[in-house]
């Protein structure tokens, strides 16, 4: 049964509202440093980040650095290493551990805009969940392959997926330029990800609501 699907942009507590148990999409425009590939060496395709395994399953696919003009093209404001995904090629990751969410800071978004024949694509073995680049054009996004454009690089949270350990990313044509973000963990600027402002806000929400709530029921029992 395919998953059903709920795509929101802007802030992260928007995303949260929609049926139980459908999978949301939140976008937030770059630029982003995450750290997540660092330590690799450029050229890579079959490593290890912690517990969590990489490996190539067809084509060219390999961690990048920097720009290399008519191959790969590093996100907006990217200076850690990326994946790089050519066209016609597949990478894989093994979680060691089973994931509900993902966070991908996805570079030079192509959504086949223009009939361009170049699209970018995501996919988890669960419910056959796809996200493509396209997909993510309707949600606001630039799909032109603009790597100096946030509305083009943006970091794409997935949540309310049923638990899965198995992903893969592909693309039709050069390139899908992207990192994975660790909830929690800094830019290299040390300035905390968009994603850790956002669930931080929606904890800050929730006090404050609570609060107002129990103010509020205090002032009804006194009158």
């Amino acid at each position: 049964m395919r998953k059903t699907l709920l795509m929101t942009t802007g802030l992260a507590w928007l995303a949260l509202t929609g049926a139980a148990g459908a999978a949301t999409v939140t976008l937030t425009p770059g630029p982003m440093n995450p750290s997540y590939f660092n330590g690799q060496s450029v050229g890579a395709s079959n490593f290890s980040v912690g517990g969590d395994t990489w490996s190539l399953v067809s084509g060219l696919a390999n961690i990048a650095i920097g720009t290399t003009p008519s191959v790969s093209a590093a996100p907006l404001g990217m200076t850690n290493p990326y994946m790089s995904v050519e066209g016609g090629g597949e990478e894989q990751v093994v979680f060691g551990k089973a994931q509900t969410s993902i966070s991908i800071y996805w570079g030079s978004i192509d959504g086949n805009q223009g009939g361009n024949n170049n699209l970018n694509s995501f996919a988890i073995t669960v419910d056959g969940y796809t996200l493509t680049g396209a997909d993510l054009v309707a949600l606001g996004a630039s799909g032109t392959g603009d790597q100096f454009s946030p509305s083009g690089n943006q970091l794409v949270t997935i949540t309310g997926l049923d638990a899965f350990t198995t992903a893969t990313f592909s693309s039709s044509a050069n390139a899908f330029e992207f990192s994975l973000v660790t909830p929690g963990v800094v830019t290299t600027g040390g300035t905390p990800e968009p994603s850790t402002w956002a669930m931080m806000g929606i904890g800050f929400a929730a006090l404050g609501y609570a609060a107002f709530r129990r103010n509020t029921k205090a002032r009804a029992l006194a009158i």
